[in-house]
């Protein structure tokens, strides 16, 4: 627990470094920035990734499919977000006296660049924080019971619950993902 209270505060951290700036340097109405070439590709790429059609988190992997992969049936409830996220959660709809199996599978569209840097960084002041994750994706970290995907720009999280193979099912999970993606 100590671990995800760490990797929160670090990311609140970082999230509020990136915020405060001075209104200089963020390119206030007082100050005119001039745009360079590096400039207009950063704005370029964000306006590409904005026009394109992504997939949403529970259309990735199905509910029919997930309830195979968890050995127990769930079905899928989207919470995606208007910030380039997409998530469902899969639970049973039934109501249980036993614990039943839980997924929780997240894509944030072009931020896997920001996540492993984050977790490169808490590594280093806190060694062992960020556990690498070897076989899935094109690099993996493992925070407390958060699985973090980087798979090109994006980012993939799997949060998994009640599973016995844990590495194993986020592989069959991040298999079926990651080609519709």
């Amino acid at each position: 627990m100590n671990r995800l209270a760490a990797f929160a505060l670090v990311s609140v951290t970082l999230s509020i470094a990136g915020c405060s700036k001075s209104p200089d340097a963020r390119g206030s109405a007082s100050v005119p920035s001039t745009p360079n070439a590096s400039d207009s590709a950063v704005v370029a790429a964000a306006l590409a990734r904005q026009n394109v059609k992504t997939p949403k988190a529970c259309d990735l992997v199905t509910a029919k499919e997930m309830s195979v992969i968890l050995g127990s049936e769930v079905v899928g409830t989207p919470k995606d977000r208007s910030n380039g996220k997409t998530e469902c959660i899969y639970q049973t709809d039934k109501p249980v006296t036993h614990s039943t199996p839980y997924a929780d599978l997240t894509i944030d569209w072009g931020e896997a660049e920001t996540a492993m840097n984050a977790a490169g960084f808490m590594n280093k002041h806190e060694p062992g924080i960020a556990d690498p994750y070897q076989g899935i994706g094109d690099k993996a970290v493992a925070v407390g019971p958060t699985l973090m995907i980087q798979t090109g720009d994006d980012l993939m999280t799997i949060i998994l619950s009640d599973v016995a193979d844990v590495p194993g099912t986020a592989k069959k999970i991040f298999n079926i993902a990651k080609p519709r993606m």
